[in-house]
C-alpha cells in the first residue's frame, strides 16, 4: 500500500469531541512527517486551528446542530440530521477543490459522511456504528443505522475508538453486519500531553466540563452556577468556548474559564476531587485515559448520552439526571475503584503506520 503524504483531516462540528479526539491522530501524522491539512467549520475547526497554528486550515460548511432548550431530540434535531446527509453533495464540491489545491492522497473523516472521494485512500472514525434515536431499536433506528453503515462501507477502513468487545460504547459500537472495523481502544488528546502543574496553580474541589451545542450548553452552565454559587465548595467550570478569548469570570466561589490548553486542562482534572460533565463519548475517552471517575449528566432527551451514562455505571461512573442535579448531594459522592480494561484492540500507532 502506498504511503500517505498529504492528508486531509475533517471532524464533525456537533460539539468539540470529534475534533478533540483527532488531536492525537494529527500529532502522530506530524511526527511521521506527513503534510496535514485540517478542514471543517465552527467551534471544532477553531479548536484545531488554535491547537495546531502552523497547519493549513480550510473551511468546509456543514449544518450546525441545534437542540431545544428542554430536550435535545426533537424535530429540529432530526431536521439537522437530515441536512447533514443532504450537505454531502455540497461538501464534495469544497473537498474536490481542496484535494486539487494540496494534492491530497488520503482523507480522514470523523463522522462527516461527505468527506469522501472514491479514488482516494479514506479512513472513517466513529464510535456509533448503530444509531439509536430512542432508548429502543425501532424503525427509525433501523433506517438511520442502515444509512450510516452504507456510508461506512464506502471508506477503505473504519476505526472505532473502543475495544472489540464493545466495552465502553456498548451497543453503539457493535458490528452486526460484517463491516471492516478496526477497534483501536480509547482515543484521547490526553494521551499525548503532560499536565502543567505549578505551585501557584489553585486546586478545586469540583471541576465541571461543559460541552455540546447550544442552547443546551448554556442551560447546563446556568444549572451548575445555580448549584454551586451558594455552596461551600471551590468550583471550576470549563465553559467549552474555544472561539472566545481566554478570560476568568468569578461568581462567588466559582471560577469560569472559556477555554485553556490541554496541558493546563489536564492538570486541573487530575487534581480535582470530583468531576462533573456530560456523558459525551469523547469526554468519556478523556476520563478513561487519565483514570478518573466522574458524575455524568446526560443531555436531556439525547439517547446516546443517556445510554452511555447508564452503561458506564459498571466502570465506576455515577449518572445523574439534569433535573436532579440541583438536589444531588455532591459532597457525599464516593466512587468505586476504577478498573481499567486491558487493551484487546489493535494498537493505534501500528495501524496508522500500516495504513498511512
Amino acid at each position: 500500500m502506498k504511503s500517505s503524504t498529504n492528508i486531509l483531516i475533517c471532524p464533525l462540528n456537533w460539539g468539540l469531541g470529534h475534533a478533540s479526539r483527532m488531536i492525537p491522530i494529527i500529532d502522530f501524522c506530524i511526527k511521521r512527517n506527513k503534510n496535514i491539512i485540517i478542514a471543517g467549520n465552527g467551534n471544532s475547526l477553531d479548536l484545531l486551528a488554535r491547537r495546531f497554528p502552523n497547519l493549513e486550515i480550510e473551511y468546509i460548511p456543514a449544518p450546525t446542530l441545534q437542540y431545544s432548550t428542554k430536550r435535545a431530540i426533537g424535530f429540529t434535531f432530526y431536521f439537522n440530521f437530515f441536512l447533514l446527509f443532504v450537505n454531502m453533495y455540497r461538501e464534495r464540491k469544497y473537498l474536490k477543490n481542496i484535494v486539487n489545491k494540496y494534492m491530497i492522497d488520503t482523507i480522514i473523516s470523523d463522522n462527516r459522511p461527505g468527506i469522501y472521494l472514491p479514488k482516494l485512500k479514506s479512513i472513517y472514525f466513529t464510535h456509533q456504528i448503530n444509531v439509536y434515536p430512542s432508548k429502543n431499536r425501532g424503525i427509525l433506528s433501523n433506517i438511520l443505522s442502515k444509512l450510516h453503515k452504507n456510508i461506512i462501507k464506502k471508506y477503505d477502513y473504519c476505526f472505532v475508538p473502543d475495544f472489540d468487545n464493545n466495552s465502553y460504547a456498548g451497543r453503539l459500537s457493535k458490528n452486526t453486519t460484517g463491516l471492516n472495523l478496526k477497534y483501536i481502544g480509547p482515543l484521547s488528546r490526553f494521551s499525548i500531553v503532560q499536565p502543567n502543574y505549578s505551585e501557584n496553580k489553585p486546586k478545586y474541589d469540583i471541576v465541571c466540563i461543559i460541552s455540546g451545542p447550544e442552547p443546551q450548553r448554556k442551560v447546563f452552565e446556568d444549572i451548575l452556577i445555580k448549584k454551586f454559587k451558594n455552596e461551600n465548595t471551590k468550583t471550576l467550570i470549563f465553559r467549552g468556548l474555544p472561539e472566545k478569548q481566554s478570560e476568568n469570570i468569578q461568581i462567588g466561589n466559582i471560577r469560569l474559564i472559556n477555554h485553556c490548553d490541554d496541558s493546563e486542562f489536564l492538570s486541573y482534572l487530575n487534581s480535582a476531587e470530583i468531576i462533573l460533565c456530560r456523558s459525551g463519548y469523547s469526554t468519556i475517552m478523556d476520563l478513561i485515559t487519565i483514570r478518573k471517575n466522574a458524575i455524568l449528566i446526560p443531555t436531556p432527551g439525547q439517547p446516546e448520552q443517556e445510554y452511555l451514562g447508564n452503561h458506564l455505571k459498571k466502570y465506576g461512573f455515577i449518572c445523574v439526571k439534569q433535573n436532579d442535579i440541583l438536589n444531588f448531594d455532591i459532597t457525599e459522592t464516593s466512587f468505586i475503584d476504577y478498573k481499567p480494561i486491558e487493551p484487546n484492540g489493535e494498537d493505534l500507532k501500528n495501524l496508522l503506520d500500516l495504513y498511512l
